[in-house]
């Protein structure tokens, strides 16, 4: 298999695999996700209303009230119009946003298969290898991704106070968090492909090299942030679970999907 043929095959995959799990991915996060988010809104809502409200008198006139009965109507008729709208939007926001991330992370996939082709597998798949290398990469991307960065920073629901301004040293960290575990498997992979030692030295090499560089930016510290959340730590913690669930099942579905669609036929044994 010539290397441009392969690597065309190899990018065909991951797009496919990376459009399919997104777009999975995208109906999670609208089913799962969303309405917590929205719920989270709300009390967001309340407490700015009832920081802007503190202090003052509110007076209210019943004098017309058959045209002050149609004007609520009127109002709440208009609010969930604009509710609905905006939740078909950002619905559709999200699916898009899904799928162009799980496209993404295929074409991810897909060049580190070009570089670290596993053993005999393009050559000569099989389904134990397939599942084999699924649940590998789903680990590995969760984990580099997600499931490291969430040790440092959990997903956060809207309604902190000071979120905004903590903003840009969050990204960071996540960025520093993402970067660094990337370097410590692909540094751990160069020296399992290429360092001339017993195998099991060079496990212990490749190990510390993936947890060192795992554990550095916890080393540099993680970010403080305040607790003057709106929502309830019981939303919070649940919003946390969701997201957690939602990205374990992208990454799983991601990965199968690459390896079971590589060569279907001979994967799943079809002749």
């Amino acid at each position: 298999m010539s290397l441009r043929s392969g690597f065309s095959d190899l990018l065909r995959t991951g797009i496919f695999s990376g459009l399919v799990s997104g777009l999975v991915l995208g109906i999670m996060v609208c089913v799962w996700n969303l309405p917590l988010i929205l719920e989270a809104e709300k009390f967001e809502a309340k407490s700015a209303s009832e920081n802007l409200n503190t202090g003052h008198t509110h007076v209210h006139s019943h004098t017309h009230g058959e045209s002050h009965s149609h004007t609520k109507v009127e109002s709440a008729s208009s609010e969930k119009i604009e509710s609905d709208s905006l939740w078909q939007k950002r619905n559709l926001g999200t699916i898009i946003g899904s799928v162009l991330l799980g496209i993404s992370f295929g074409v991810l996939v897909s060049l580190w298969m070009v570089f670290f082709p596993p053993n005999g597998f393009l050559e000569n798949p099989s389904l134990s290898k397939a599942i084999y290398l699924s649940i590998l990469f789903a680990v590995g991307g969760f984990l580099i991704f997600f499931g490291i960065p969430y040790l440092g920073l959990p997903p956060e629901l809207p309604g902190r106070a000071s979120g905004s301004y903590d903003y840009p040293e969050r990204q960071a960290w996540w960025y520093l968090s993402v970067g660094s575990s990337l370097v410590g498997i692909l540094g751990s992979r160069i020296l399992l492909s290429y360092l001339n030692i017993h195998n099991l030295l060079k496990w212990a090499f490749a190990l510390v090299m993936v947890l060192f560089f795992s554990g550095l930016p916890f080393y540099i510290g993680v970010p403080d942030i305040s607790e003057d959340f709106a929502a309830p730590k019981e939303l919070r913690n649940q919003f946390e679970y969701v997201t957690l669930l939602t990205n374990l099942i992208f990454w799983y579905l991601l990965s199968s999907l690459f390896f079971i669609f590589w060569k279907p036929k001979q994967v799943l044994g079809f002749k």
